[in-house]
């Protein structure tokens, strides 16, 4: 039996972006909560990436990340 590969978007933590502006790209690309938002960022700062969600399909987990990335985050697709 074959085993779909799933694709991962990872957020990194950069040099340039605040809290303010990572909370604001997930708030307004995926809808995440402000207050999970932070969660979310802190996890990032400290680990220095953290995986955001997964998708079966490569092509929507590319363009979440094209979506991070206009707003100024560092996102990767990564195959899990």
């Amino acid at each position: 039996m074959a085993v779909e590969k799933a694709w991962a978007v990872v957020v990194h933590n950069d040099d340039v972006n605040s809290y303010q502006t990572a909370i604001f790209a997930l708030h307004t690309v995926v809808g995440l909560a402000v207050e999970r938002g932070m969660e979310f960022a802190d996890v990032v700062h400290h680990q220095g990436a953290a995986e955001l969600t997964r998708f079966s399909a490569r092509e929507q987990a590319e363009g979440l990340v094209a979506e991070l990335q206009v707003l100024g985050l560092h996102a990767t697709v990564q195959g899990v």
